[in-house]
This record gives structure tokens, sequence and C-alpha cells, in this order.
């Protein structure tokens, strides 16, 4: 029941927005201006979320029927957000063909970077961003505030909490890339695309790129091939 309510909730709200993180959640409404580096042209509010400290689930909802998705972090209190200075630039999930749309998507288990775990601790700030990459070329961004917290993942291993906010949708999947198109940076591709904007040029495409012969697996298999 909790987690119909929650689907329902969620499915109205993406009517404005190209894709939604809803957990942590993100910064709010992007629909119009989703397409613009590094976090859809919504500016910090001063809000933040708990997320646990070694690492947590990350949940959104997509509309497009596939997306080439990375996810990323930086940390600090006030992120430089801007092209040249690239402070998300620290992988927490190497990129993957999300498919399937009006959906809920969510990774159980994402860990933080190696070389970040240093800095991570209780009370630290960061910022979660979702870049997706869909068919017309065009990169989407999207970001979640986020607090450490070493107790969340004890809140959020609570079964309402975690059955109405980590599951997945049955008609959402993920998809392996290619050994051509893991080569790909598509994070890098996107701030090209962006950058080509900013000067007035063209948009980059990916159309050509091929998905035949992706390996089609469930989320736990996508999960237990990053790491």
């Amino acid at each position: 029941m909790l987690r119909s309510l929650f689907a329902a909730v969620v499915l109205a709200t993406c009517a404005s927005a190209h894709f939604v993180i809803t957990y942590p959640p993100d910064r709010g409404d992007s629909y119009n201006t989703q397409f613009q580096f590094p976090c859809g042209g919504v500016a910090f509010d001063g809000n933040r979320s708990f997320w646990p400290t070694a690492g947590g689930a990350i949940s959104f909802v997509p509309l497009h029927d596939f997306a080439f998705t990375t996810i990323n972090i930086a940390i600090g209190n006030n992120i430089q957000e801007s092209t040249d200075l690239n402070r998300f630039n620290h992988i927490m999930v190497p990129t993957f063909n999300q498919t399937g749309g009006n959906g809920t998507f969510c990774l159980p288990t994402v860990k933080i970077p190696r070389s970040l775990k240093p800095l991570v601790k209780a009370g630290v700030n960061a910022t979660i961003q979702i870049v997706q990459l869909v068919a017309s070329g065009s990169a989407l961004y999207n970001c979640a505030d986020i607090t450490f917290s070493d107790t969340e993942a004890q809140r959020f291993g609570n079964p309402q909490v975690w059955g109405s906010t980590c599951f997945n949708s049955s008609n959402i999947g993920a998809n392996h890339l290619t050994n051509a198109e893991q080569a790909i940076n598509y994070t890098e591709l996107a701030l090209q695309e962006l950058n080509l904007k900013t000067a007035g040029g063209a948009h980059l495409s990916v159309g050509s790129l091929s998905l035949v012969g992706t390996l089609v697996t469930s989320v736990a298999v996508l999960l237990a091939g990053l790491w």
C-alpha cells in the first residue's frame, strides 16, 4: 500500500520533469531547464537530506525509454557549479544504459569512490549528480544535496521506508554497454555538448551509436559488474 501511494505521488510529480531523483530527493522541478549543467538549472537552496556515510541507495524516476546514465558526486558545502571548474568529476556509478520510462529505478547499494573515502564522515556535505544522455543526443542533469549520516542507513533499512523508496518497476531495466561504447566518456561528451550549445553550435548526437549486443542484466547483476 505504501509503495503504491509513493509511486502515485512520484509519477504525478514526474509529469513536470524529464527525470526526478526520489532518494535522496533532488532540488526541485527542473522540466524547462534540465539540460543546464550541472544541476538542471536549479540552484542549491540550503536544504540537504541525510545519506549513509558508507554509501546507500539512489532512486530516480526516468521518463525516457532509454538513457546513458552516469552518477557522480562532489564533496563540499559551496560547490562551484561551472563548466570550466567541474567539481562533479568523481564517478560513483560508471555509465550504463537505463531502459524503460515512467517507473522507478533504484540502485540499492551505491558506494563512495575509493579516492573520496578519507573525506567522507558524518556531517560532511556533498552533492550527488545524475547525468542522462537521451536518444536526441541532449544531456539532462539533476542533483541531490546531502549530508552524510552514520544513522541514515539504519533508518532507511526500515522495511516501510525501503519498500516504498527503493524498488524497480517491472518495465525498468539496465544494460551494460558494449566494449566500443565503454570507451566513450559520456559525462565528457555531455559537457562538450553544453559547450557547443553555449557557443551557438549544433547539438551533438549519439543516435548512430548501436545498442545491439548490449548485455541485458538485472540491477543486481549490473551492480556486481560495477565494482
